[in-house]
């Protein structure tokens, strides 16, 4: 008893020190037990939840598993690799959909570790220091949906975290070959992954020169060209690019200025704090010099531009939020005295705890009043949807009863319905993906480039 009482860290250096040592299982054991308890507190309060982005693509992987083709036989605006995880997951349920949820959920909280752990492993290849390494991985929890919502169903976004981080890491280690291929494979489960793909790219040139460029490209590319070629075989291209590339442009939202503003303070809580921490992280360690943090600035101000334009909500931080956190890992790292590392980690901790009660208390007095001020000033809108026909079945119905439906567009969300609107279809049509436009597609895409 008295050895082990003996080892019990009694001060704050005393506990900087035993962090020090054992950073990385408290940073990947602290990711597992949130997640763990995220999960099993939201299942006991409402199990077996999915939500409608989840069903859409849980279902949509039992659906090809029965022969329907993505984005002909069901729309959607997401690129693919969600749907090739989802499909292997459906075949190894064996086409219970209970079992495919469980092991969505699984896959999901697993993603959602690994992107964490990674973000904390990137900061240690930067800064050699544990304390901020804890911190700058456990920072990415101020997104609180990453640990309060997996359990409701898998979405690409864990998925682009998890790539997105690991991209990041072996573009640090001059890996240029997998980091191509990482960040491909991120753009391939998220629109905005590709920003991160060609900041990696720009990161290999910088270190490898034009080999390391090559390699990176290399990985790339055989990446995109795996995902893509089934749609080219099966004819499914155009159908692939109408809904993932088009609609996205055709389909943006209006809101106001005001209203946007408030935006990330409303979805995240008293955590937002941490994004100026962060922001100040680049610049103290630079001290001049950015050769090493160069990029981390540069991803971090393109992808709070792109959180700022894009979201809906606090899960759109996802590819913002590590930036943010090398930044506040930085500021650790640059702190002298080891008690204040300490303290400085306490204070993420705490950050993170308020925006959990911030979007999950029993009573958020502060939050109701900023989203009325909020409201006040406008929400999103879509212009003219199509109409959405009365006695459509929910995602949850379609998805926990294996409905098949007659219509490709079951999921009937407002981006979908305004790009239908705004193309002269209908909601009602058996297959999507169909051309848009008078001129082919070859046609209509030389016309754009050169006309620009």
């Amino acid at each position: 008893m008295q050895g082990v009482l003996s080892t019990v860290p009694r001060t704050r250096t005393d506990l900087h020190d035993w962090i020090e040592t054992n950073w990385f299982p408290l940073l990947l054991g602290g990711a597992i037990a949130l997640l763990a308890a995220g999960n099993a507190y939201q299942f006991l309060d409402n199990p077996w939840h999915v939500s409608s982005d989840s069903a859409l693509f849980q279902h949509g992987g039992w659906y090809v598993t029965r022969g329907a083709t993505p984005y002909v036989d069901f729309w959607d605006l997401k690129p693919p690799l969600i749907y090739a995880v989802t499909t292997l997951l459906a075949l190894l349920s064996g086409g219970d959909m209970a079992v495919l949820h469980i092991l969505s959920v699984l896959i999901a909280s697993a993603a959602i570790v690994a992107g964490v752990t990674l973000v904390g492993v990137v900061n240690y290849r930067l800064t050699g220091n544990g304390v901020a390494s804890v911190a700058a991985g456990w920072a990415v929890f101020v997104v609180t949906t990453l640990f309060t919502y997996p359990w409701a169903g898998i979405r690409p976004k864990y998925m682009a975290l998890c790539f997105g981080a690991l991209a990041l890491l072996l573009a640090v280690e001059n890996r240029s070959l997998a980091s191509g291929a990482a960040a491909a494979a991120t753009a391939g489960f998220w629109h905005l992954g590709a920003p991160l793909a060609v900041l990696v790219t720009a990161m290999s040139y910088v270190d490898g020169g034009r080999s390391g460029l090559q390699r990176t490209l290399t990985g790339g590319i055989a990446v995109t060209a795996l995902v893509v070629f089934p749609f080219a075989l099966t004819g499914s291209f155009v159908p692939l690019f109408v809904e993932v590339v088009l609609t996205p442009i055709y389909s943006a939202g209006s809101y106001s200025l005001v209203s946007r503003l408030l935006e990330p303070i409303y979805e995240i809580g008293w955590g937002v704090a941490l994004f100026p921490v962060g922001v100040y992280g680049w610049f103290l360690t630079s001290d001049g010099d950015w050769s090493q943090y160069w990029w981390v600035a540069v991803g971090g101000v393109a992808y709070q531009m792109f959180f700022f334009f894009e979201m809906a909500g606090a899960i759109d931080a996802v590819l913002a939020v590590p930036f943010v956190a090398l930044g506040v890992g930085a500021v650790v790292a640059e702190t002298q005295a080891p008690s204040r590392r300490v303290l400085l980690l306490g204070v993420v901790v705490l950050l993170v705890a308020s925006s959990l009660h911030w979007n999950e208390g029993a009573t958020t007095p502060v939050r109701d009043e900023l989203d009325d001020l909020q409201q006040s000033f406008g929400t999103v809108e879509y212009g003219p949807l199509a109409e959405r026909p009365p006695d459509t079945p929910s995602m949850q119905t379609i998805y926990w009863e294996q409905r098949r439906p007659a219509t490709c567009h079951y999921r009937m969300d407002k981006k979908q319905r305004a790009f239908v609107h705004l193309t002269d279809g209908t909601v009602q049509e058996p297959t999507c993906g169909r051309w848009p436009f008078d001129d082919p597609p070859l046609p209509w895409l030389v016309d754009v480039v050169t006309s620009r």
